[in-house]
């Protein structure tokens, strides 16, 4: 069973917040790794309806699960 099934789409905004943090800090070292941050942060956003571009803006601050 695919436990990621059970996130809240909060729960994913989170995730690619993260990830994009995680590739401004790789970028100029690993650009690699932060091409392959920014492709995950696509594919989350596509998985679930999301708007890529203003990915932290759709955070709801508030949610904790």
């Amino acid at each position: 069973m695919d436990r990621t099934e059970e996130f809240h789409p909060q729960d994913w905004l989170l995730i690619a917040e993260a990830l994009s943090q995680w590739r401004l800090e790789l970028r100029h070292f690993e650009p690699e790794r932060a091409d392959r941050a920014a492709e995950l942060i696509e594919r989350i956003s596509d998985k679930q309806g999301l708007d890529s571009v203003c990915i932290v803006a759709q955070i709801n601050k508030e949610w904790s699960g």
